[in-house]
């Protein structure tokens, strides 16, 4: 049988890993909108404006996910939070390969 520490210590280093690679997304989508002029028309501009919105809103959800696998462990694994808590990775699972896709199909194929 699995352990729910376990299951949690897992969760906690995938969810910090996760956070990292959100970033270099962010990154190429942060380069990719600078490279734009300064006048550049807003509807050019903003897929790259709601594309980093969405990226830092994944890497957010990132770190809530490694901060409930903290609290978890630290008030000695509650039910209740172990729950909440793979559920948060579950949707950070998610909001990671949707936002991996978007920024890969917008900077591939404008």
């Amino acid at each position: 049988m699995i352990e729910s520490k376990d299951v949690v210590l897992g969760t906690l280093g995938a969810a910090a890993a996760l956070a990292g690679l959100v970033l270099v997304f962010l990154g190429i989508v942060i380069a990719a909108y600078q490279s734009y002029a300064g006048n550049a028309p807003a509807t050019v501009v903003r897929p790259y404006r709601i594309a980093g919105i969405a990226l830092f809103g994944t890497f957010g959800l990132s770190l809530v996910t490694v901060a409930l696998c903290m609290a978890w462990l630290a008030l000695g694994g509650p039910h209740w939070l172990y729950g909440w808590t793979v559920g948060f990775f579950v949707l950070q699972l998610v909001a990671a390969f949707v936002a991996a896709g978007w920024t890969t199909r917008m900077v591939l194929w404008p």
